[in-house]
Parts: C-alpha cells; structure tokens; sequence
C-alpha cells in the first residue's frame, strides 16, 4: 500500500470521512469492512498493485478479520503515512498507535 494525494483524495471521497477520522475507527475496532476494502483498494491501486474486483477484495478481508492486527497494523500505518511525513508517522505510530493496537503489550520470552 502507498499512500498518495490521488489515494488519499478517493478513499476520502468514497468513504465520506477524513483520513485522520478512519484511523480513529480502526483504533476503536469501529471501521466497518466496507470503508476497509476502500482503503485497502486504493492503497494497492496507488502502489500498482490490483485485485480482480471489489468482491474479491472484500472477501479476502473477510476472511482475515478486521480485527486481526496485522490488517489493523497496516491500515494504521498507511493511514498514518497519509497524513503525516515518514519520520513524523512512525513516531506517531511507536509512540501513540502501537501502544493502542496492543503491540507492546505482547509478552517477552527470554
């Protein structure tokens, strides 16, 4: 997924919300799988990448859950990357996203 104006300018356009409101859904477990296939649709699309339809998108994150982290991984941080330059998003993400998503409170084996 890369983020981009045209990216950015459609998922906004189709999901009716701004980016910044997207990523509060996918933290709040509240985005729905619809506004989910849009992001993931036109992130792919910017980066070149393309899928054999909207179905087939939908159900292949169906099938993942939207509740599994590593897709609410990846739309935080393309989301993230949309609004914010790469140093500045990642900082974001350590700092505030990772923490909610759960990332560090994964248990330690040593």
């Amino acid at each position: 997924m890369r983020p981009s104006y045209g990216s950015m300018r459609d998922i906004e356009e189709r999901t009716t919300m701004t980016v910044p409101e997207l990523l509060d859904l996918v933290l709040a477990q509240r985005l729905k799988m619809y506004e989910a296939v849009l992001i993931v649709w036109y992130a792919c699309e910017s980066a070149g990448e393309g899928f054999s339809g909207v179905d087939a998108l939908g159900d292949a994150l169906f099938e993942e859950r939207l509740t599994s982290l590593p897709l609410r991984t990846s739309l935080c941080k393309f989301l993230l990357a949309c609004s914010y330059a790469p140093p500045e998003a990642k900082k974001k993400f350590d700092e505030e996203v990772a923490p909610m998503l759960g990332l560090f409170d994964q248990p330690t084996t040593g």
